[in-house]
């Protein structure tokens, strides 16, 4: 990578937040036909399970019960959807990159959690670059580099009884569409053929989701709204994720 041949991004995973509920957040999607993978711990400190889809996945990030939160950057996070990731393929080339674009970039960060494959204990490996300063301020953003893929995208974590296996949308509210588009379109190298603007949205089509940035003067600040799952590209929604699925966790 290098400035005249920037890195097209692709969608890596949603974060959703369960603090200490991620048990019950958990059942409530397998009752909904999906099948997660079991509980991992991270070398933070942290628990996930995940919602494996076939470009993409939800991640469910907590902690455990009666037990201090060791990850400062989740400890205040509300319940509920929290985080995009961007998946590169050169954490440290990205990190570089944003710094010359004048993001507020922390170090590579080196994550891991065990894991299963073929009947073996496995260790998943991952790097992050995180923003000290996130750059749309009220979502959480970072980029993923997987070392270990084949660890994480396995055949029998793709397998949804209610058969869903696409993140088709992730919707996202701004105060200010305009400003939001050049961040996020300047932050994933977008050109303006992937860039579809209406007086009310921004739709930002990316290698294998669409962004949708809707404007709502009554928020401060940026918030994922919503998240949409359908079986195939050319199927209509099938499942929508909102605040109201985390009522009553």
């Amino acid at each position: 990578m290098n400035q005249n041949h920037l890195q097209e991004y692709s969608f890596d995973h949603l974060v959703i937040i369960g603090r200490d509920k991620l048990h019950a957040l958990s059942q409530k999607f397998s009752t909904q036909g999906f099948q997660l993978t079991p509980i991992a711990h991270h070398n933070l400190g942290s628990i996930n399970q995940l919602i494996m889809l076939d470009s993409a996945y939800i991640e469910l990030l907590g902690w455990e019960p009666d037990k201090p939160v060791q990850r400062v950057e989740i400890a205040n996070q509300s319940l509920g959807l929290n985080a995009l990731v961007f998946r590169t393929d050169d954490a440290q080339k990205t990190f570089e990159q944003l710094s010359r674009m004048g993001f507020s970039v922390n170090p590579v960060q080196d994550l891991s959690r065990e894991s299963e494959f073929l009947g073996k204990s496995v260790l998943v490996q991952f790097k992050a670059v995180r923003f000290s300063k996130q750059p749309l301020p009220g979502i959480r953003i970072y980029f993923c580099e997987h070392l270990t893929p084949q660890y994480v995208w396995q055949n029998k974590w793709l397998k949804h009884s209610n058969q869903l296996s696409r993140l088709q949308k992730i919707t996202i509210t701004s105060p200010d569409i305009e400003d939001s588009k050049k961040v996020l379109s300047r932050l994933l190298n977008l050109s303006e053929e992937h860039i579809i603007s209406e007086e009310e949205s921004i739709q930002l089509i990316l290698p294998n989701i669409e962004l949708n940035i809707q404007k709502t003067p009554h928020f401060n600040e940026a918030q994922i709204l919503s998240v949409q799952i359908c079986k195939t590209s050319l199927d209509p929604v099938d499942f929508s994720i909102d605040s109201h699925f985390f009522q009553n966790l």
